[in-house]
């Protein structure tokens, strides 16, 4: 067993609690109930879903010319792109923009790309100081904790809990309202703001016809943070790029239904480059991260999972995520679709476990917007992990062995003892502590047969 596949068992332990599987299935409710009504705001959903897959689908096809014409159009606008191959091209390039311009702050905004490179604990590394502009995110930053759902980032924590965090942190008063929290974080964000003189985000979606960067949000905190920034630094995989702006009136709506259940996002802003007047960023960089996504690119059969515009529903419906939690998967993408991109992106040698981590129930292949077959492909990595012959070596003996005694019915009437040894050492010491495993019977249904002369 890995490192890695020790730590999510660990982890999952932790997280399988009766407060914690209450809080979070709580808030999932009340988003499936958000979410079920948003359907009624379509004619006909299933369509607009399939417009969106063909819609994907193409521009992976073709997303070596959409990547130069997005480039050739910013840089018209007076932007600068620039190309990373992974995780440590990117945070040089940050750290160069950063430190070339003596900036004293940087604000961030939530995006599970930023999560992807380790901004956060980078910059940390580098003592230069960031800080969050979304509420939630705020919170958790505050608390010294990550976040938990791409979405919601602070799902996990209870109302009292938040409270307690900036009863701590700011001595806010313990018996503060909902709105009373809100509106003080969103008071100390727009202090925070004022001071910093960065602003790095991520990007929804990238228009190649007209070199725009599409920003979505609820709050507004990424418009302000972007007016008053002197750089804005975009990080985004190379997998976002659309064709057009028309585009949008198909997937802005899907993106904001199945993210939160609302017919649209509260502000949607395109930005085309530097500001052209004394408000905004006087520079604007792009970095588009590959990080593996070609090689996902280049697999037939796995290509479709860069489809994803990342709004977290297969997340929100998931079974598996709604017991064990964000944490267990120990990786910025969560739940299904975390589980077919990390193995592949990272490495099957040490993720080969989060395969594991599904029921294989369908509702996120279901409530896809993009209809990405998310089953299909987990079934698929966990071919590749049998294929490969990844994980533990003696946990693959002992299947081995259990199989040859299934299939034989001779052995199959072995000695029960050999048989409670087998699921001991086989089943007993890979399951959960939670899952209380079946005694087996004292005789075997072939001996009950053969005494009472069936």
């Amino acid at each position: 067993m890995s490192n890695w596949s020790a730590q999510f068992k660990k982890d999952c332990e932790i997280a399988f609690n009766e407060e914690h599987w209450q809080k979070i299935n709580y808030n999932t409710g009340c988003y499936e109930k958000r979410f079920a009504n948003s359907r009624d705001n379509y004619r006909n959903a299933e369509l607009e879903k399939q417009r969106a897959y063909i819609l994907c689908n193409k521009s992976l096809m073709n997303m070596e010319k959409l990547l130069v014409d997005f480039e050739t159009h910013f840089n018209e606008n007076g932007g600068n792109v620039l190309w990373a191959r992974d995780m440590e091209d990117a945070q040089e390039m940050i750290w160069e923009i950063v430190n070339r311009r003596d900036i004293k702050a940087v604000m961030r905004s939530n995006s599970e790309v930023l999560d992807e490179i380790g901004l956060n604990a980078f910059l940390a590394g580098k003592k230069k100081p960031l800080f969050e502009t979304h509420v939630g995110r705020y919170v958790l930053q505050q608390a010294g904790q990550a976040p938990y759902h791409p979405v919601f980032p602070a799902m996990h924590l209870s109302k009292e809990e938040i409270n307690g965090i900036l009863h701590d942190r700011f001595k806010l008063k313990l018996d503060s309202s909902s709105k009373q929290m809100v509106n003080f974080v969103r008071h100390q964000v727009s202090q925070e703001i004022e001071q910093a003189q960065v602003c790095i985000t991520g990007a929804n979606f990238l228009l190649s016809d007209v070199g725009g960067v599409v920003l979505t949000e609820n709050e507004g905190n990424i418009v302000k943070s972007c007016a008053s920034a002197k750089v804005h630094v975009v990080v985004a995989g190379i997998d976002k790029v659309i064709p057009s702006m028309e585009d949008l009136s198909i997937l802005l709506p899907l993106s904001a239904s199945h993210a939160t259940g609302y017919p649209m996002a509260a502000v949607n802003t395109i930005t085309f480059g530097p500001s052209q007047t004394d408000q905004g960023p006087h520079e604007m960089i792009v970095i588009l991260l590959n990080n593996g996504r070609s090689d996902l690119l280049g697999n037939e059969v796995v290509r479709q999972s860069l489809s994803c515009i990342h709004c977290g529903a297969c997340i929100s419906v998931c079974p598996v995520f709604k017991n064990i939690g964000g944490y267990a998967y120990g990786t910025p993408y969560k739940g299904p679709i975390g589980t077919v991109m990390t193995p592949l992106m990272l490495g099957l040698d040490d993720y080969e476990h989060l395969t594991t981590a599904c029921s294989l129930c369908g509702r996120c292949t279901e409530v896809c917007p993009v209809k990405i077959p998310i089953e299909d492909l987990i079934i698929e990595n966990r071919r590749l992990v049998a294929t490969e012959r990844i994980g533990d070596a003696k946990f693959e003996a002992l299947v081995r062995t259990m199989i040859g005694h299934c299939k034989s019915r001779k052995k199959m009437d072995c000695a029960q003892w050999l048989k409670r040894l087998e699921i001991k050492q086989l089943v007993n010491k890979n399951a959960f502590t939670k899952r209380t495993m079946p005694e087996l019977a004292p005789r075997s249904f072939s001996q009950l047969s053969k005494e009472e002369d069936l």
